[in-house]
């Protein structure tokens, strides 16, 4: 009988930690969609006045905006990721 009781509770421990990671996961990618919005969807948006021309001109064309995108939500899941480290520390 006592067997059993431990089973069921380590079953319950691996479906809670399941849970829990599926659950960081929405957080995180959640967050980092909010954060992603708040961003220029062009690259060229984010030009300066003091930025020279030719370096605006690396701004246009589609592998720009790929490279853009990509470096817009990497930095913007990694925040996320952080906050959420802030949020909930590690309970070990």
């Amino acid at each position: 009988m006592n067997a059993y009781y431990v089973h069921d509770r380590i079953e319950a421990q691996k479906e809670f930690a399941h849970q829990a990671a599926i659950q960081r996961e929405q957080w995180i990618d959640n967050r980092a969609k909010e954060l992603i919005a708040m961003f220029p969807k062009k690259p060229l948006h984010m030009s300066s006045l003091f930025l020279p021309e030719e370096a605006q001109l690396a701004l246009v064309g589609d592998k720009a905006e790929e490279a853009y995108n990509d470096y817009i939500s990497n930095l913007c899941y990694l925040r996320a990721e952080e906050e959420w480290e802030r949020q909930a520390p590690c309970p070990f």
